[in-house]
C-alpha cells in the first residue's frame, strides 16, 4: 500500500510539474499544481473513506510544500520538471516533508 501510494504521489507531481515548472527562487514557493496533485493522491489514496473531501488535505499539502520548497535546493528544483522519472533523492525528502506536517495522533489511555 505505501508503495503504491508513494508511486501515486510522485507520479502526480512529475506529471502535473511537467506542465508548470517549479520555481526556483529560493522566496519562491514550489507552484500550486505540486499541492493540487499532492490532494489528489490523497483522495485517491483516502476514497475509502466517507466524506472525504480537497478541503481535507489543502493543509496537509500547503504545508509539505512548503517544507519542500524550504529543503531543496534550487538545482533540485530545477531537476525536477526535466526528467520523467523522480530523482533517487525525491522520496526521501518528501517523506521528510510530509512526516514534519502529519498531525500528531492523541494517545488514549486505558
Amino acid at each position: 500500500m505505501k508503495t503504491c501510494y508513494t508511486i501515486t504521489l510522485i507520479s502526480l507531481m512529475l506529471l502535473s510539474m511537467g506542465a508548470t515548472s517549479a520555481q526556483t527562487n529560493p522566496n519562491q514557493k514550489l507552484s500550486s499544481s505540486y499541492v493540487e496533485s499532492c490532494i489528489q493522491s490523497q483522495l485517491q489514496i483516502h476514497q475509502n473513506l466517507k466524506e472525504v473531501s480537497q478541503n481535507d488535505f489543502r493543509a496537509y499539502c500547503e504545508c509539505t510544500t512548503k517544507q519542500l520548497s524550504s529543503t531543496l535546493s534550487s538545482t533540485q528544483l530545477d531537476e525536477l520538471p526535466k526528467t520523467n522519472q523522480s530523482p533517487k533523492w525525491l522520496k526521501s525528502a518528501e517523506a521528510a516533508a510530509s512526516k514534519s506536517c502529519l498531525k500528531p495522533v492523541p494517545k488514549t489511555q486505558a
